[in-house]
């Protein structure tokens, strides 16, 4: 039996026993998974590259353990929860195990819309897509790094312990390490965690993504994280004003204009100075990024009193991945297509199909600026008829190449 029948024969049972997808990679190259699975379902390349620099920056430590507690473990964890790991193995280390996707939570809507972003799954796999979701149990973080550590006992004989795993602030330091490391480690505890759902706050924000910054879950646990002493309620402050700084800047990247976003942000930082209770200040600072990321989606929305336009908007909004036809959404609002073609002309000054380009074109920008998605993908997904069509297209809204604007998104 060859080495790779041999792992191959080893993941096999792993699926069988966890029912968690494990893929086999040589290099950089996915050459076997179990379950035989479509290409959208693969790990999306971000997360790859977190686990391959990780794993590279600790095989080229010492042959101790590292301060992770191994050099063939890795895992990262996805905006919404969503964990991955990776198992290099010891007597060939250019072959790697990755496992995923794993979540200890059913998914909820606004999961599976940003998964489906992220993996790039067009409109007629979703369901599909959900299937293979919902096959997969739900596992907690402890649960899923202890199959990390089995897998990684069985073929490379190396034993570690889940503690040494765990995020610094989950792991109750001994008795008699001092104060001072272990306010060292609160802070980069700290920072971490800021510095992650900062980034995410900002990219929902910039998208205009109401229902992503919705169900975050911005609780007191994260929000007094680092906070201590006597100066509690300045701190709070302080990490406020920063935190609407780079909301206005996020707003304004996204579309808002510079008076709105500036006048929205002296508005937030009057009302948190007036405010002396820490609890109030916590609220405001989970109310703020919805409010935020809600100016952005009205600036990419047509303005439009009529119940009937704001549905047929939202719909064309929500279905850039799909065949969308003016029959279709016609059909989605109860009117025949004459009609209601002209009834949106008249209403918003432009014709449905202008509005659906333009919608489509939204999300390109925004593919081609948060992830590495070849052009072909892009244009696949978001159903263009040909990767030309899109690429001329887009240059004529925008006056910049699709790859031009990836180069530089701010001078388009």
């Amino acid at each position: 039996m060859t080495r790779s029948e041999d792992i191959q024969n080893y993941m096999k049972l792993f699926h069988l026993d966890a029912n968690i997808p494990v893929y086999l990679y040589e290099g950089d190259r996915l050459t076997f998974c179990v379950p035989k699975l479509p290409e959208f379902c693969y790990p999306p390349e971000k997360y790859m590259e977190k686990l391959w620099l990780d794993g590279e920056k600790k095989l080229r430590q010492s042959d101790k353990a590292t301060a992770s507690g191994s050099r063939y473990i890795s895992y990262t964890a996805t905006e919404y929860g969503v964990y991955f790991g990776r198992i290099i193995l010891k007597e060939t280390p250019d072959w790697s195990l990755v496992f995923g996707p794993v979540n200890n939570i059913p998914y909820t809507s606004a999961d599976l819309h940003l998964m489906c972003v992220d993996f790039i799954v067009a409109g007629n796999n979703q369901e599909n897509f959900r299937k293979f979701l919902d096959a997969i149990p739900q596992t907690s973080q402890n649960a899923f790094l202890i199959k990390l550590l089995f897998v990684n006992y069985s073929l490379n004989r190396e034993k570690c312990r889940l503690s040494e795993f765990l995020p610094v602030n989950e792991v109750r330091l001994p008795a008699d390490n001092s104060i001072a490391e272990e306010t060292v480690h609160q802070k980069e505890a700290f920072h971490n965690k800021s510095y992650e759902l900062e980034d995410l706050i900002l990219n929902l924000i910039r998208m205009g993504n109401i229902e992503g910054v919705q169900s975050l879950e911005v609780n007191d646990s994260i929000a007094h994280v680092g906070i201590v002493g006597p100066t509690s309620l300045r701190q709070i402050k302080n990490i406020l004003i920063v935190s609407i700084t780079l909301y206005t800047r996020a707003a304004i990247e996204g579309g808002v204009d510079y008076d709105t976003a500036y006048r929205l942000s002296d508005e937030f930082i009057q009302t948190a100075e007036r405010i002396q209770n820490p609890e109030a200040l916590n609220e405001l600072l989970s109310k703020i990024p919805y409010i935020f990321a809600q100016k952005v989606y009205e600036s990419q929305t047509p303005i439009s009193s009529n119940d009937i336009m704001q549905k047929a908007i939202h719909f064309i909004q929500q279905h850039t991945n799909q065949h969308l036809t003016v029959d279709d959404v016609a059909d989605y609002v109860g009117f025949s297509r004459s009609y209601f073609s002209a009834y949106f002309k008249q209403e918003l000054g432009f014709t449905v199909s202008t509005f659906i380009t333009r919608c489509k074109l939204e999300e390109a920008r925004r593919l081609l600026q948060y992830t590495n998605k070849p052009l072909s993908v892009i244009s696949n997904y978001l159903c263009f008829s040909s990767q030309s069509h899109f690429q001329n297209t887009f240059k004529k809204k925008f006056g910049v190449t699709p790859l031009q604007y990836r180069k530089n998104p701010k001078k388009s």
